[in-house]
């Protein structure tokens, strides 16, 4: 598979179930991702991986996080929080370290984690594996991400769920350039 057929078939897969990728062709896809741009060479980023019991322990800080919410939510609604988790055999989060620079500005920061993150999301695809980019309220949740030894000025920009696509995902109508790209001349 080329580059551009690469980036016009990716897509989410939802449904996701073992294996994960080897620690091989994470390495693999980590190097190629982490070279995203990157101004004055800051490398911005942090990316955690959630492999076996850590995702149980993930999913348990979810858990709390769904409670300094709602405290009132239903034993449902907990159970629902806690199994998220276990919906991939593999967990990654991302976050943008942001670092004082006169040069590279905290947005600059967080565009390039982000292109980390698309990063391994297209190398995994590359590699035969499906993944799907969440948020959510854990995403923001600052007593949770100072769980994950991530500093407050951390930009946590969500958890990828990583596994062998279980179906194929389901076609949807791609985006026309013509209704995003503006040939600007003045």
């Amino acid at each position: 598979m080329n580059a551009m057929e690469l980036l016009a078939g990716r897509r989410s897969v939802s449904k996701l179930k073992e294996p994960a990728p080897s620690s091989e062709v994470i390495d693999r896809v980590m190097r190629a991702a982490l070279r995203a741009p990157d101004h004055a060479a800051l490398r911005p980023w942090k990316v955690l991986l959630f492999r076996g019991e850590a995702r149980a322990k993930l999913g348990a800080l979810f858990v709390e996080s769904l409670l300094r919410r709602s405290p009132g939510a239903s034993a449902d609604e907990i159970e629902r929080e806690r199994n998220k988790v276990l919906r991939a055999p593999l967990m990654v989060a991302v976050a943008a370290a942001i670092k004082q620079s006169p040069k590279a500005p905290e947005i600059e920061q967080v565009l390039s984690a982000g292109c980390v993150m698309y990063g391994i999301e297209l190398g995994l695809q590359a590699e035969g594996f499906g993944s799907v980019w969440k948020t959510g309220a854990a995403a923001y949740d600052a007593e949770l991400m100072s769980k994950l030894g991530l500093a407050p000025t951390d930009k946590l920009l969500g958890y990828l769920y990583v596994g062998t696509p279980a179906e194929e995902p389901p076609a949807f109508a791609r985006p026309e350039p013509s209704a995003h790209v503006i040939d600007w001349n003045g």
